[in-house]
């Protein structure tokens, strides 16, 4: 029995010095290949070439942070909405959530989360997401005339609203199962205020 367990032992010993052999030369291969293209990885490394694991984390958490700030500080701007201009309280909720968006790519690099965004589960939200920031963008600088505020504003809310609905159906479609549970509770809320009438 322990000639059996040697031998095995003995056998994963080879196989790894081999395989880990094979993924040297591959790699110095890869590294002398001038005309290769390049793998996500490498995409990622070639726009972040010194940044590690560590440091890409950090840059995505800052990012998220700095984002979710500039977002929630929106509302410090939420007096001016009700006073009829919309435009500072959208504009940074607007920018706290592409800066948020956007600091996935230290993670994955932009490639590979490009893929992801736009994978059939979740290509429908994307599209709101991406669609409702950019309106929300280009409503809140265009000008409008006085008689247009309370019109822009009204815009303004429900594209901010729509933006919010859209990232989270976006973010659901990570988790196994969620988008499920937030249908039932949203029938269930349904179900409520129908009861109430």
């Amino acid at each position: 029995m322990s000639s059996l367990f040697s031998n095995l032992t003995d056998r994963l010993e080879v196989d790894m010095e081999s395989l880990l052999s094979g993924q040297r030369q591959q790699r110095e291969e890869e590294e002398n290949d001038p005309i290769q293209q390049p793998s996500d990885d490498s995409i990622m490394c070639s726009i972040c070439p010194t940044l590690s694991w560590q440091e890409r984390l950090g840059g995505c958490l800052g990012c998220m942070v700095l984002g979710y700030i500039l977002s929630f500080g929106s509302f410090f701007r939420f007096k001016d909405l009700m006073l009829g201009d919309p435009s500072p309280f959208v504009v940074y909720s607007t920018v706290g959530n592409i800066i948020s968006l956007s600091g996935s790519f230290f993670l994955s690099g932009p490639h590979s989360q490009f893929q992801k965004m736009f994978h059939d589960n979740r290509k429908h939200a994307t599209y709101i997401y991406l669609g409702s920031l950019t309106t929300t963008l280009a409503v809140a600088l265009i000008p409008f005339g006085d008689g247009g505020r309370k019109f822009k504003a009204l815009i303004l809310v429900l594209l901010l609203i729509c933006q919010y609905i859209a990232v989270t159906w976006y973010c659901l479609s990570y988790i196994p199962f969620a988008r499920q549970l937030a249908k039932k509770l949203f029938n269930k809320l349904l179900s409520r205020i129908e009861d109430l009438d």
